[in-house]
């Protein structure tokens, strides 16, 4: 990885990048006014102070290229000058906790959240800064990353070890690494013994991803009409074709949630597939392919890790709960009713 040669971006790889550039940054930002300790060249700050409504507060920075949930804990405000975390890159889970302890934080890219007796900032990134971590995931929730936290939501309660994940998701042993590590740090997750962990907050991680989804951005999606026959029976004919071209399928959206739990009928049939159906096996099944509407949709999925992670219910290939309530988000058919019914259930996220 290579760092930027803008002033306005860079991958964080040392401590002492994140104090020069945090040096560099207060001077340039538009809506603060921060003063320094006068007369020191020093790189790394131990005392600032930031001018608001001509009233000055004062803050003692702290340094951390990957704070965690239980390093935040630690760092409470104590008498004195209030701490300031500074780190390339605040997560969402991060700041949240930021508040909760009453901690103020601010990143290179400008993202702050200060609180002191008199003083209130919460700002977003700022435009056109891009800064992060070296070891630090940016996006847990795409590609092989996700394969790994989707493993991890097939059983809710269960105690893993990273050798079990490998194989299962065909991820490198060191992603595993990182993207466990990650979790712990960010309170997802929680050792059990020197190999063994667990997830600590299946749900809120997956209401993380949640957040995070974009499903038209990792799918391309084809819808079909002509079927003549309810969505169980196409999509029973659909499973035989798969089975017989050896290809890999997974049902989801609502006859998934439906096998799983019943609540709203579905009216339509979806499911992940690597390849659409030929010309012969669509004039077979009755089908023809639609610009909307269509009694079928297929998913051919960005990274077919998806379609490694499968439970089998009424005869069907599924997907896995999380992804099954994933993709009824922001969808129409009472999609969203139907997954928080099925999020509500005691089978949810278990075997």
């Amino acid at each position: 990885m290579k760092t930027s040669e803008s002033s306005k971006g860079a991958i964080i790889r040392h401590e002492s990048e994140l104090a020069l550039h945090f040096r560099e940054f207060l001077p340039e930002d538009p809506d603060l006014h921060w003063h320094l300790p006068a007369g020191t060249g020093q790189q790394r700050l131990d005392h600032v102070e930031v001018e608001l409504d001509s009233q000055r507060v004062a803050f003692r920075p702290v340094y951390e290229l990957k704070p965690s949930l239980p390093w935040l804990a630690s760092l409470k405000p104590t008498q004195g000058t209030p701490p300031l975390l500074v780190t390339p890159e605040l997560s969402h889970r991060v700041l949240d906790a930021c508040k909760q302890h009453g901690i103020a934080a601010i990143d290179l890219n400008g993202r702050a959240w200060l609180r002191a007796p008199g003083l209130l900032v919460d700002r977003r990134p700022l435009p056109g800064r891009s800064f992060s971590y070296e070891l630090e995931p940016r996006n847990i929730f795409v590609g092989k990353s996700a394969r790994i936290v989707r493993c991890l939501l097939t059983d809710r309660e269960r105690t893993w070890t990273q050798a079990e994940i490998v194989p299962r998701t065909k991820a490198s042993s060191g992603l595993v690494s990182r993207i466990v590590q990650h979790l712990i740090s960010q309170g997802f997750a929680e050792k059990i013994s020197a190999r063994e962990f667990r997830l600590r907050d299946p749900l809120v991680l997956l209401d993380a991803w949640v957040d995070s989804d974009r499903f038209a951005k990792r799918t391309r999606t084809t819808l079909y009409a002509g079927f003549i026959g309810s969505p169980a029976e196409l999509a029973n004919r659909l499973q035989d074709w798969a089975h017989r071209e050896a290809v890999p399928i997974a049902f989801t959206q609502w006859l998934a949630a439906w096998s799983r739990l019943p609540f709203t009928e579905p009216v339509l049939c979806s499911a992940y597939v690597p390849r659409l159906p030929e010309a012969a096996t669509l004039d077979q099944l009755g089908l023809r392919p639609v610009n909307e509407g269509g009694k079928l949709w297929l998913h051919v999925p960005d990274d077919e890790g998806i379609l490694n992670e499968t439970q089998t219910r009424s005869g069907l290939t599924l997907a896995t709960d999380a992804q099954i309530y994933l993709d009824l988000q922001r969808t129409g058919l009472r999609g969203p009713d139907a997954a928080a019914a099925l999020r509500e259930s005691d089978r949810f996220c278990r075997p």
